[in-house]
């Protein structure tokens, strides 16, 4: 093998060195005197091996490199001895072994340059790793998970406020591909959130890091709730090189909170419904019983004016007394008879009663239904009460005509496999501040609705394990419900 030749004798200022390791600041480059104090490196090398500036000038080489590869590769000109070898663009190098701050040893390959400055020898170690061999250590692998990971985004930012790095769901929140923001500035992605983009400036002008900032994103009919934290980034002497911004998804954390609310003011609605119940039906039964025999009477005597009103009489009482049995349903619903439920089935049910409604109100009914799905867990005539409701709702947003679609497939993931159910309008849709409240109880936009319906298809679909959630376009509302399979 052909042996590794003397290191090359040079003759530099001390000037021209840090000019040659500023210009070089993506190759890890140290200085050490002649007596092996660390003297000097560039940004690269504390990036490779992990120290601070402080550790790094307090220590000498033996501290830094493996002893015996360092003075075969200082002192003994690169003889024959030395087993490991290189090759890097036609030069031979030598393997020097480094030693990272956090205790792991790299085999890294090495140019050595002696030069002779007007302050004495100086020995420049010019190191070349190959990201392929290097390990990662922690807190690279803490950077490449918290890029990696589905529930965090992470933006980070240069000092000029250009995207260096971004990640899966960061770009998602943004709605761009990655790559292409990489070197853009950031404000371009933040022109419908200035409020947290004057958080980001603000945090590098004075300094100050934001803590779980909530944030409402929305990208077309998809809505995310987030918490955003921005902090700086310094280098050792404490000047900012840059800033990070991080996104936690909280979306499915807020939907429980909500339904955790819902639930207790459902829950408090039927309690006191319960209690009522009992003495609210009680005179409506008496009132009922006189208003029919009201009705005979006025039959029999031909006063047919006076029969309308009473017929009006009962219609509102009997609105009543559903009043109070949706109430009751809120907080004990009827006996739940779960079975194994063929949702294609109950839909082909339902066809006929929805498309006689439909017919009512000038709107067609479009279906796309899979073929073959798979049953769910729960009670039939319930999930009929359900999807009769969420259509029935469509079909009258729609006044002066439109289409009613419902589609139902399968939906399969690794460890999850749920039947969706879309049903949408091409109605007005529903207002942004209506769409935040729509499955709370008495939020209604019908004049003459009670606004429980909803929040008691929430219920049902709950007690199946499912969800409900509900979207609005400019061209309709959109309803989802998602319900787990039988596994």
């Amino acid at each position: 093998m052909k042996g590794i030749p003397p290191a090359p004798l040079v003759r530099l200022t001390t000037e021209a060195i840090y000019f040659y390791m500023n210009l070089l600041d993506n190759t890890p480059i140290i200085v050490l005197d002649e007596q092996g104090q660390v003297e000097s490196c560039n940004p690269a090398f504390r990036r490779l091996a992990g120290y601070t500036d402080r550790e790094l000038f307090a220590a000498t080489a033996d501290f830094v490199f493996e002893s015996k590869s360092f003075q075969h590769l200082v002192h003994e000109g690169f003889g024959h001895d030395v087993q490991q070898r290189y090759r890097k663009d036609g030069d031979t190098l030598a393997v020097l072994n480094v030693r990272h701050s956090d205790g792991a040893w790299l085999d890294v390959p090495t140019l050595l340059v002696k030069a002779l400055t007007e302050e004495g020898p100086r020995n420049l170690l010019i190191l070349y790793p190959s990201d392929t061999d290097r390990q990662p250590n922690l807190l690279e692998r803490l950077g490449e998970t918290m890029l990696g990971d589905e529930d965090n985004g992470v933006i980070l930012l240069r000092s000029d406020f250009t995207i260096v790095d971004i990640s899966g769901l960061a770009s998602q929140v943004l709605g761009v591909e990655g790559e292409r923001v990489l070197g853009q500035p950031v404000e371009r992605y933040f022109e419908h959130a200035r409020k947290e983009y004057e958080l980001i400036t603000s945090t590098f002008e004075h300094g100050s890091a934001i803590r779980s900032h909530p944030l409402t994103w929305h990208q077309g009919d998809q809505r995310k709730e987030l918490l955003m934290d921005v902090g700086l980034l310094r280098n050792s002497q404490g000047l900012t090189e840059g800033a990070y911004i991080l996104f936690k998804d909280v979306t499915n954390l807020r939907s429980l909170e909500r339904q955790l609310q819902r639930s207790d003011r459902l829950s408090m609605i039927g309690q006191i419904a319960a209690g009522a119940a009992h003495e609210i039906r009680n005179p409506l039964t008496a009132i009922r019983g006189f208003l029919q025999m009201f009705r005979k009477t006025l039959t029999d005597r031909g006063m047919e004016k006076e029969v309308g009103y009473t017929e009006i009489m009962l219609t509102e009482l009997d609105r009543i007394n559903n009043l109070v049995g949706e109430f009751l349903l809120l907080s004990k619903p009827k006996m739940v008879m779960y079975d194994n439920v063929d949702v294609a089935a109950v839909m082909h049910d339902l066809l006929p009663m929805i498309s006689s409604e439909a017919l009512l109100y000038n709107v067609v009914v479009n279906w796309e239904m899979e073929e073959k799905l798979s049953p769910v867990l729960a009670d039939r005539e319930m999930l009929k009460q359900v999807l009769l409701n969420i259509s029935k709702n469509g079909i009258e947003a729609m006044t002066t005509g439109g289409t009613l679609t419902i589609r139902c497939r399968e939906e399969r993931a690794t460890n999850d496999r749920r039947i969706i159910i879309e049903v949408q309008d091409t109605g007005p849709g529903i207002a942004p501040a209506m769409l935040e409240r729509i499955f709370d109880p008495f939020v209604t936009t019908k004049p003459s609705g009670t606004g429980l319906g909803l929040s008691v298809c929430q219920r049902i679909i709950h007690e199946f394990g499912g969800t409900i959630s509900a979207f609005s376009r400019a061209t309709g509302a959109r309803f989802v419900i998602a319900l787990p399979c039988l596994m």
